[in-house]
């Protein structure tokens, strides 16, 4: 007994300094105040690279720029999530990146049955805007290294067209399913799957169509 209570103070002890599991940019739980992260990810239909460089109690930002591959595309602005929730397994949080975005065939993110060229231009055709993407982000925690993802996004874009001037809005609503694995405690890799429903405005004028996306990665912590 006179050895088993200090073993026990001690193993409550490691517990309560342990280093916090991690959280890759789509998670709905925040990284440990202080720490940052690099962040890529790749797949269909855009790559990306943030830097998570401030990180505080409820909240974590930083920059972060996009590139889609079709049509080719650039997108750079600041990611901000805000922690909403935070009990038992589970986490919430905001999602706000606003962004200004360029792109050379046209901006369009989604594909549309009715007119599957809008938005998009065969020629180079320049076109740039502003956009925010705003939604929510959470996480399950299965165990210390498995975590479920899960998010809702609405990637919404202003193009303006520049020769000859042109605007349309795009307005995905975008949903997302997906995992992290804590390989070790610096490294995370996550992967997500997900798509959804896009409206686009242009004047009186509105088209429904969808977009999907497939994305995996890599977080590192330092």
């Amino acid at each position: 007994m006179k050895t088993l209570l200090p073993c026990l103070l001690a193993g409550v002890l490691l517990l309560s300094v342990a280093p916090a599991s991690a959280s890759t940019v789509n998670s709905g739980s925040l990284n440990a105040p202080g720490e940052r992260s690099h962040n890529v990810g790749g797949g269909w239909p855009e790559l990306f690279y943030m830097w998570e460089g401030v990180v505080r109690d409820k909240s974590a930002l930083g920059p972060r720029v996009d590139v889609r591959m079709w049509p080719l595309a650039i997108s750079a602005g600041l990611q901000m999530r805000f922690s909403l929730l935070e009990q038992g397994r589970v986490s919430l949080a905001l999602l706000v990146n606003p962004s200004f975005n360029f792109a050379g065939w046209g901006g369009s993110r989604a594909e549309y049955p009715l007119n599957y060229g809008y938005g998009r231009s065969r020629a180079f055709r320049a076109s740039v805007g502003p956009g925010v993407n705003a939604g929510l982000l959470a996480t399950i925690d299965i165990n210390v290294k498995w975590h479920i993802l899960a998010t809702f996004e609405n990637p919404l874009v202003l193009w303006v067209w520049t020769n000859p001037t042109a605007w349309f809005l795009e307005w995905p609503l975008l949903f997302s399913v997906g995992a992290q694995f804590d390989a070790t405690f610096r490294t995370s890799l996550f992967a997500r799957v997900g798509g959804g429903p896009a409206i686009s405005f242009a004047g009186a004028n509105q088209l429904l169509g969808g977009h999907w996306h497939l994305h995996v990665g890599v977080q590192v912590r330092y």
